[in-house]
């Protein structure tokens, strides 16, 4: 199979994480070419998020599963067609998902099926999904949680640059309401500003942080963090507002726990706020020690280690106490306009994942 062709298809289906449609059409693409190397599959289905399971035998329990996910951000319609350019003497392909992470997802794909077909009997799997992009709760939180699981998941989301992500951040993201009392703007001091509530709630919040653990810097930044995303409240400057809503979102490392976090929340409430969860997740942290790790180490030249402070699905598969490995080829940023992979590193990558499930 060619690598450039595959993948060229995947972009080209705008698998984006609320488009049900394309998400199954990309699972289907990808369930066709693996039925035709003779392997069985299990597709999944949950709340319209759909997953792909591909072995040589269908179970809940592997010893490796190679997993990628296959929906993508949104993006401009003319980002979904690919175009692969010769840059200083290499092909760079260029389309929405190319980095993140349909191009890592090929290379896993092939690894696997030429792995197999050389006749590595390793007790393996490999295992997409289609919500990962707004949270991964349905696909692989949702498989965990049915008794999926490994002794070891190898995730090419995390690792820029063939550096080896050896801990991410846990995630809690939070939704505050504050109630207050509606007056005429000229008048205020007859009404209650339900916006200056929540406000005076976040600042409280950022104080504790910084007083507790620092001003996050771009050398000082493996130590909680608090985002503020959105504040909606009102609908007219001359009128005192008695609703509004806040996002945040809190990304904290080990061996801080969700606990700390919501101990600083919850003294932070005043009358007329509440605050619940959206979304939370718990750091990832890699087993160092275990041979699938150092075996992987072995296959990269001066490999370089790094901490992530975003989160992947391997938080899921951490929280259980699964091993996660998290490395990608070279290519850009996610999410970015523009976004590329470089095409001859996927191959290397591909040959390089080869190698580890031989030598394991």
């Amino acid at each position: 199979m060619e690598l450039e062709k595959i993948l060229k298809d995947l972009v080209e289906i705008p698998s984006v994480t609320s488009d049900i449609d394309n998400c199954k059409k990309a699972i289907d693409y990808i369930n066709r070419l693996v039925i035709k190397e003779g392997l069985k599959t299990k597709i999944y289905e949950n709340k319209n998020v759909y997953s792909l399971l591909i072995a040589k035998e269908i179970k809940n329990k592997y010893e490796i599963i190679l997993n990628g996910h296959l929906d993508v951000v949104p993006a401009s319609l003319e980002q979904f067609n690919s175009v692969t350019k010769k840059e200083n003497g290499k092909r760079i392909m260029y389309g929405r998902g190319t980095s993140d992470m349909k191009g890592p997802d090929v290379s896993i794909l092939l690894a696997f099926l030429e792995s197999i077909k050389e006749g590595n009997n390793l007790d393996m799997a490999l295992l997409f999904t289609t919500d990962e992009e707004t949270g991964g709760f349905n696909g692989i939180k949702y498989l965990i949680e049915q008794g999926f699981s490994a002794e070891v998941v190898f995730i090419p989301d995390g690792g820029q640059n063939w550096s080896i992500c050896t801990a991410e951040k846990g995630v809690l993201q939070l939704q505050f309401n504050a109630t207050g009392i509606s007056a005429h703007g000229s008048r205020v001091w007859l009404g209650d500003n339900a916006v200056e509530k929540l406000i005076e709630v976040y600042r409280d919040i950022q104080r504790e942080f910084i007083k507790k653990w620092g001003k996050p810097t771009k050398e000082n930044n493996w130590i909680p963090t608090i985002n503020l995303g959105a504040l909606n409240g009102g609908n007219a400057a001359n009128k005192v507002p008695n609703e509004a809503e806040m996002l945040i979102d809190i990304r904290y490392p080990l061996p801080i726990k969700q606990d700390d976090i919501e101990e600083i929340i919850k003294k932070s409430i005043i009358k007329g706020v509440t605050c619940k969860p959206i979304s939370t997740g718990a750091p990832l942290q890699t087993d160092i020690k275990s041979k699938y790790f150092k075996k992987w180490v072995t296959q990269i030249d001066n490999p370089v280690f790094e901490k992530e402070p975003g989160a992947s699905d391997g938080r899921f598969f951490s929280e259980k106490g699964i091993n996660v490995i998290l490395t990608k080829p070279i290519c850009s940023k996610p999410h970015i306009d523009n976004e590329w992979v470089d095409i001859d590193d996927l191959i290397i990558f591909k040959d390089k994942v080869k190698l580890w499930l031989k030598d394991l």
